[in-house]
């Protein structure tokens, strides 16, 4: 074994290498699927609060973060308003049991709607017409009497 060159037999040589990976990069493509920080992150090797760090520090990234939740806020309403309209299918459920044709044995299936999802993006778009309105008002007078046992006053 001694005076042996090179690696051992069955063992490939190693080389080690510098990672080319830019963890802004990584963190702001995840940022732009899921909107989630600490996921992005994680996704970046990077600690959570060296993106905030990073935030903070540089405009230009802060611009960056801000455009990719907008991105991906975005992408998450595109996929409510197909929910909503286009539905899902799901299978025909009866006594616990998927229901089948008769005929072909296949499971039934049918086509759901989201009626929340409809109401949140009406909500969202038009909320003039479609909020939920509180009309507080009031009428007369208010009147306060502060007595000389109120020592908290």
């Amino acid at each position: 074994m001694a005076g042996r060159k090179g690696p051992a037999k069955g063992r490939a040589a190693t080389k080690t290498t510098r990672s080319t990976r830019n963890p802004r990069e990584i963190f702001l493509q995840h940022l732009r699927k899921t909107s989630n920080i600490s996921e992005s992150a994680r996704v970046a090797l990077i600690d959570r609060a060296t993106a905030y760090k990073w935030r903070e520090a540089d405009p230009e990234f802060a611009w960056a973060w801000d455009d990719a939740i907008d991105e991906a806020t975005d992408a998450l309403e595109a996929e409510a308003r197909r929910r909503a309209l286009d539905g899902h299918e799901e299978y025909v459920i009866s006594m616990g049991q998927i229901v089948r044709d008769p005929e072909t044995g296949k499971p039934l299936m049918q086509r759901k709607f989201s009626d929340s999802l409809t109401t949140l993006l009406l909500k969202a778009h038009r909320p003039e017409k479609y909020r939920e309105r509180h009309d507080v008002q009031q009428s007369g007078a208010i009147a306060i009497t502060i007595t000389p046992d109120d020592d908290a006053l």
